[in-house]
């Protein structure tokens, strides 16, 4: 690794969520759908976009580009915030071009783009048909997920939801199967010969079975690991990454555990969440012998702002995985140094008692009520927006998950506001050690540095800040003092 990389991954002004790892030749290409900050227009409104990195070297994402343009898509409606282009996945077909499945918000069918390159740009290709050569629409097939097995093509789609089917989706849609659904393609990657076959129960018939509690939801995502078939996807709880392991590619699949959690729920038995938590979904990938998991985190107090993380993933004694705590350093593969500046919203660990315990939705905006990771921006040039942490208030505790101190001498915070402002540096835990605090008296607009200086420490730590503060402040970054 040239450089240190942190969750998350890509550019903080860059919202590229229900990230598909994909590796193709010597690079990691990530497919996902492309929200913006602030969330206005909902799920997904921007074009597709793709970013890779070397396989050797996880720190030096490069933007590819426009993978697949919403202009270039013929069923969009494109009135802004209208329509989503959701999840797309990505697959080399059998002919050896690069295959783009993507379903919108207000179509049934699949639809596919195509490209004699891994980061496009792709064409349209059409829509995933029956025999006949009509549009399969019998149901909607959401989060397309694709596996291509020894010359065989495989297609998952699904959406699911616990309890009773909501009116908005009996009114324009079929009616939502109770599985999520396989099928298999002929070699044009478009036609139907086999399925819909049931993969994943979803939570009203999950009940008495292996994925009791944690139905399928959406966001299928297949891949082949040592000889047997894994199949990523969002559970009934909608913020973490379950999967399933088969012997064959449409089934039938068994209940393996979770992969990850973007609230954190269930790592070391934890029932709290720890940032403020929505949707996500993502995907499996090995590099250099370890295996990750990419997931996507909430932003701007709404769920449809969303920014893509990567953890390496546990591996149980049964050599299957376990999951993955989330942190700050994701792709890093070690603690990062403590040492220089760091920007606040690379923090893996949110919690406050103004933060409401229900997960955040595209209905519900609560900057206002919150502390929230927000993005302003100064000029067109979106890579140079400030990013910070803003409404904090009394008790909110910001963490970072880990890094190598070598008995730093203290801290220096970045912080905007008004009136006085307390905060404790503590490590390891929200209330375990008290390493240092600080106090300052803000002044309005400009930014203001808050030192602390710190206990000598060493060895490797998570660290916490607590706030004390009766008036919103804005937490742009901290500066960790060796001198």
């Amino acid at each position: 690794m040239k450089n240190k990389v942190m969750n998350p991954y890509l550019p903080l002004y860059e919202y590229i969520p229900d990230g598909e790892p994909r590796i193709f030749g010597d690079r990691l290409y990530v497919y996902g759908s492309h929200d913006y900050a602030g969330g206005e227009l909902g799920f997904c409104p921007g074009d597709y976009m793709v970013y890779s990195t070397s396989v050797s070297d996880l720190s030096a994402w490069r933007c590819d580009g426009v993978a697949f343009s919403r202009k270039d898509c013929p069923l969009l409606d494109m009135e802004p915030g209208k329509d989503a282009m959701a999840a797309p996945d990505v697959v080399q077909g059998v002919d050896g071009r690069y295959y783009m499945y993507f379903n919108l918000n207000k179509q049934l069918c699949c639809q596919i783009a195509v490209s004699d390159k891994p980061e496009g740009p792709f064409l349209y290709y059409g829509e995933v048909v029956k025999q006949d050569g009509t549009r399969y629409e019998d149901f909607k097939m959401f989060d397309p997920g694709v596996l291509v097995d020894d010359g065989r093509v495989y297609l998952f789609t699904g959406f699911n939801m616990p309890g009773p089917v909501p009116e908005k989706f009996k009114n324009h849609f079929p009616p939502l199967p109770e599985s999520s659904l396989g099928f298999e393609l002929a070699t044009d990657m478009k036609t139907i010969i086999r399925g819909p076959v049931s993969i994943i129960q979803g939570s009203n018939k999950a009940m008495g079975t292996s994925f009791e509690g944690h139905g399928y939801y959406e966001a299928s995502s297949p891949r082949k690991i040592n000889g047997k078939y894994v199949m990523v996807y969002s559970s009934e709880l909608s913020h973490e990454l379950a999967y399933a392991v088969s012997n064959a590619p449409l089934g039938v699949y068994e209940y393996k555990g979770v992969l990850v959690s973007n609230g954190d729920f269930g790592i070391n038995g934890n029932k709290e969440q720890v940032m403020p938590y929505g949707n996500t979904h993502g995907g499996l990938v090995e590099l250099d012998g370890r295996w990750y998991v990419f997931y996507h985190r909430q932003t701007h107090g709404i769920e449809c702002s969303r920014q893509g993380c990567a953890e390496q993933l546990p591996i149980l004694e049964d050599g299957w995985f376990g999951q993955a705590e989330i942190t700050s350093c994701g792709l890093n593969q070690e603690p990062l140094p403590a040492d220089g500046t760091y920007n606040a919203c690379y923090c893996c660990y949110l919690t406050s008692p103004h933060i409401s315990k229900k997960r955040l939705n595209i209905r519900e905006c609560r900057r206002d009520t919150e502390p929230h990771i927000y993005e302003e921006k100064i000029s067109d040039d979106e890579s140079k927006s400030l990013h910070y942490i803003a409404n904090m208030k009394d008790e909110v505790i910001v963490g970072f998950k880990y890094f190598e101190f070598r008995e730093p001498s203290g801290f220096s915070l970045r912080l905007r506001g008004t009136g006085a402002v307390r905060v404790k540096a503590i490590i390891d835990e929200p209330e375990g050690q008290i390493v240092g605090r600080g106090e300052i008296c803000l002044r309005g607009s400009d930014w203001n540095e808050l030192y602390i200086v710190a206990d000598k420490v060493s060895g490797t730590h998570a660290l916490y800040f607590v706030f004390e503060s009766q008036e919103p402040v804005q937490f742009e970054s901290f500066t960790i003092l060796n001198d």
